[in-house]
């Protein structure tokens, strides 16, 4: 399968004495209030000067701002805009196209849109008729992503209607689109579509950040004594809180349950990218792939049962005070987020402003039921690694049943996973016993997310994964009907299409994860997350092909073989993915961190020891609106 993504960070630094060039924001701010027509705006031109301004304010990088305001706007305008001041941008400095006004969208037979609609920009004179002045989807995503290609990190933040998928009617909030003219046509064909599958790294793309989903208006009214939108005014409301150290997944908290509020929750902002990357700049910051933050509801941690939180009673622990220990509580449980409450501590309104990495405890999480065998002194040293995996017990249970057999000679046999057979791993140090438990708390989160599965079928049973008849290679099936797929006899990988079906009567979100047999998961390759249409169908990767091979370091000889398990998940809203981000199991990977002052880098793989012996509390209820589907795929040499 692909490789994993790599996001659009930066470039690190190869040796320690390296110098790193001030980083260069190009930034192109669009804003238009003047179309020229009745369908004038208020407030964007202000959010193009806003944006402007707290660009300019930050410290440490060279700024390069081109604002273009109402008729300076013009496709012809905004294209030279992308092409020639963004496309400046080289690796390690940031590309940012700002755009307010309206957005438009129109229906699609376009396989590669799940949503049956295409959306555009909607420029100064594309409401002039005859013309085909509007920047639609793909050609914007293609030119983004060719900047992106040459190591520039590219954010788009979009404040028009309909601008989730890529691309603001009157008296009180004003919405930000316009309905879809006469003379304009959507482009067809394969002209100006994202780079797709091949064989190698998933390439580099632009982060969006928009003010609502595709099929939603995106709305502007009076806030604070101006005209302005509310994602871009809430978006800039929230950089100002976080500060410098801004993740694109703690703005997006902020900013999407300020805009709700605002909207009456009919406006939803959506983000594409990497939750745990520095804002304008892509750089990964070490955090939590679960947040918490105040909303009109309460206290709310992004994970709930689509995650596999069992039920009411879990707990998480705050990681932004070192050894703090401040832990909230969890009372209801959803499909995609959690309730909870403060558990011995009172937050304060700082706390109730900004968004907090928290980390899982006390047994959110079903752990895995190891046995260890074997020589008894390294049973103790592997005795006492699991004791600090909240992921692992020795105490039995319905778990997942994993064995480790400690050799005399001082090595681990691990086994019990699904995945390939691994390695004898040393078990002579504390150090080596730490990390064949990370190794088994590994091979837990993966299982984890491979069975996830609603006890209530009902969603369920809606949604399907295909695989079409190879383009090249050969296709067979098990008597299962699982699909195996050939490598040619001339040894070319097997490359076939990957739909999803939504065979239900409501639209719903999707994202497709391929779980690999080196006990990986890429929630980023195949289907990101995006919406899927009622009985509609959506293509892996764009409509591009899915290149099927072996990984690195497994020989294309005869009798090689992989398996991948497709794994969906369909909810009706945005589900928090960073959860489902897993790299493959290495020998070489470093073991556990142990700091209290913050998650170890795996995520959930290495979780804050419970305290005390409380547990996750009873069966699961009330499992909500949720859904899985697997496609298990057999890759072979012939």
């Amino acid at each position: 399968m692909p490789g994993p993504h790599p996001g659009n960070t930066p470039p690190t630094p190869t040796h320690p004495w390296h110098h790193r060039v001030m980083r260069t924001v190009y930034a192109l701010i669009v804003g238009i209030d003047d179309y020229s027509t009745r369908d004038t705006l208020k407030g964007c031109v202000n959010d193009a000067r806003a944006a402007e301004t707290w660009l300019r304010q930050q410290r440490g990088v060279r700024h390069a701002i081109l604002p273009l305001h109402d008729e300076h706007a013009t496709k012809a305008a905004v294209l030279r805009g992308i092409q020639r001041h963004l496309g400046r941008a080289g690796a390690g400095d940031t590309a940012l196209l700002w755009f307010s006004g309206h957005g438009s969208q129109e229906s699609t037979r376009d396989p590669r849109e799940g949503t049956g609609m295409c959306q555009a920009l909607v420029c100064h004179d594309s409401l002039q008729p005859g013309g085909q002045p509007l920047l639609q989807d793909q050609e914007l995503g293609a030119l983004l992503d060719r900047i992106a290609a040459r190591g520039t990190h590219v954010v788009a933040v979009l404040d028009s209607c309909f601008s989730g998928g890529a691309t603001r009617e009157d008296g009180g909030p004003r919405a930000r689109g316009v309905a879809w003219r006469p003379w304009w046509h959507t482009a067809t064909g394969t002209t100006g579509t994202r780079d797709g599958g091949g064989n190698g790294p998933e390439p580099r793309r632009h982060v969006l950040l928009a003010a609502c989903r595709p099929q939603e208006l995106a709305n502007e009214d009076l806030l604070d004594g101006a005209w302005r939108g509310y994602f871009s005014h809430a978006l800039l409301h929230a950089l100002d809180t976080l500060g410098p150290t801004a993740t694109y997944g703690g703005v997006h908290a902020l900013v999407e349950e300020r805009v709700r509020s605002l909207s009456g929750r009919v406006q939803h902002p959506e983000l594409r990218g990497p939750h745990d990357g520095r804002f304008l700049t892509g750089e990964a910051l070490p955090t939590s792939p679960f947040l918490l933050r105040h909303t009109a509801s309460g206290w709310e941690v992004d994970c709930g049962y689509a995650h596999g939180l069992r039920a009411p009673g879990a707990e998480f622990t705050l990681l932004d005070r070192p050894g703090g220990g401040r832990r909230v509580v969890v009372r209801d449980v959803g499909p995609e987020s959690s309730r909870v409450e403060p558990a011995g501590w009172r937050p304060g309104p700082a706390d109730r402003e900004g968004v907090h990495a928290v980390t899982p405890s006390a047994l959110a999480f079903p752990p895995a039921a190891v046995t260890v065998v074997g020589e008894r002194g390294a049973v103790r040293l592997l005795s006492a690694a699991i004791s600090g995996e909240p992921l692992l017990t020795r105490d039995g249970g319905n778990g997942l049943p994993l064995r480790v057999e400690a050799t005399a000679d001082g090595w681990a046999r691990v086994s019990g996973g699904a995945g390939r057979d691994l390695p004898p791993l040393p078990l002579r140090t504390a150090t080596d016993a730490a990390r064949v438990a990370g190794c088994l708390a590994h091979i837990t989160r993966w299982h984890h997310i491979r069975d996830l599965t609603n006890p209530d079928p009902y969603l369920s049973a809606l949604v399907r994964i295909t695989v079409d008849k190879p383009l090249v290679g050969d296709l067979t099936r098990t008597a299962t009907g699982d699909p195996v797929l050939r490598y040619t006899r001339g040894g070319r990988e097997p490359q076939a299409r990957v739909r999803i079906h939504n065979d239900s009567d409501r639209m719903l979100w999707c994202v497709l994860l391929d779980l690999t047999d080196s006990y990986g998961c890429n929630a980023t390759a195949l289907y990101e997350g995006d919406f899927v249409k009622p009985g509609g169908t959506a293509l892996a990767r764009r409509g591009e092909p899915v290149w099927f091979h072996l990984p690195p370091g497994r020989t294309v000889v005869r009798g090689a073989s992989a398996t991948d398990w497709l794994k969906l998940i369909v909810t009706e809203n945005e589900l928090n993915t960073a959860p489902f981000r897993l790299p493959a199991w290495s020998p070489d990977a470093p073991p556990p961190s142990r700091s209290a002052a913050g998650p170890a880098s795996a995520g959930l793989l290495h979780l804050s020891p419970p305290q005390g012996t409380r547990d996750a509390g009873g069966p699961a209820h009330g499992v909500g609106r949720w859904g899985t589907a697997t496609a298990v795929v057999r890759t072979e040499v012939p």
